[in-house]
């Protein structure tokens, strides 16, 4: 049963209307987007969703929007269980996370799963900006790269992504390390066959650090927000990346993999460098 159905004897038809029908499950997490003329019915909606999703034991609202270095989100648990930590379940991997505390989008799971279909046998893969370590250990799940390199710089991610890796006992080719990549990066002597970048809001301030430990012919994997019509200009992004690091963009294709916000779209730019 959809939402909306299931509360059509607890609101009227106009608060109906302003009611967002859609939202995400984290493990057994529901998060919803409640508007301010809906907040006095956030526990009715909040028990609603617990009743037609038998798998969530939370329901939680935004109270608030993403915002700061980590592009957290505060949440306000509305019904069902008082605690904000769940394990979430994608491509045969397990994850502990709180999803107030850390940023983890499950609309990237396709995303994941097509980075990691990817990856060839024997690849020296990085992923930058890696949280709570989802595309490392999926990658090293669904793919038979040799080693897959997490970095991230929130302290709270990182120890969900350690937590992780050793809760997913069968993966053994995944190493984590805290830290800013522009400090991490420059003291590894390892190159990488690809290079995963999954920071669209300000990931083009790294796209030359990412380079520098590119082999040639390898391949980045650049995200970037961009507007409809305008997926070459992230292009160009990485283009001028390889001119100031005497590198050539051989290659490159434009993937949309979300859709944040009306006419803005997620893109993963693959390009090949040589």
């Amino acid at each position: 049963m959809k939402l909306k159905e299931a509360l059509r004897n607890d609101l009227t038809e106009e608060e109906l209307q302003h009611l967002i029908g859609s939202f995400d499950v984290v493990g057994d997490i529901a998060i919803i987007i409640i508007p301010p003329e809906l907040e006095a019915k956030e526990g009715i909606i909040g028990d609603a969703i617990i009743n037609i999703q038998k798998n969530v034991k939370v329901a939680a609202k935004r109270n608030g929007i993403v915002s700061g270095e980590f592009r957290t989100i505060p949440l306000k648990i509305i019904a069902g269980e008082n605690r904000k930590e769940t394990i979430h379940k994608e491509h045969g991997v397990r994850f502990f996370l709180n999803p107030e505390k850390v940023y983890f989008s499950v609309r990237s799971n396709n995303e994941r799963k097509r980075v990691a279909n990817l990856a060839r046998p024997g690849e020296e893969v990085l992923v930058m900006f890696s949280g709570i370590g989802a595309f490392p250990l999926v990658i090293a799940k669904l793919s038979q790269a040799n080693e897959i390199t997490g970095i991230e710089k929130n302290k709270i991610a990182h120890e969900y992504a350690l937590q992780n890796l050793a809760a997913n006992r069968k993966i053994n080719n995944v190493k984590l390390l805290e830290g800013d990549v522009k400090d991490v990066l420059p003291t590894f002597d390892t190159m990488f066959d690809r290079v995963i970048m999954p920071l669209p809001k300000t990931g083009e301030l790294f796209i030359d650090i990412a380079l520098v430990k590119l082999k040639k012919g390898g391949w980045l994997h650049f995200y970037d927000f961009q507007q409809e019509g305008s997926f070459d200009d992230s292009v160009e992004k990485v283009r001028t990346a390889c001119q100031r690091q005497n590198r050539e963009l051989i290659e490159s294709e434009s993937i949309v993999c979300g859709h944040p916000s009306p006419r803005v779209y997620r893109i993963c730019v693959d390009a090949k460098i040589r």
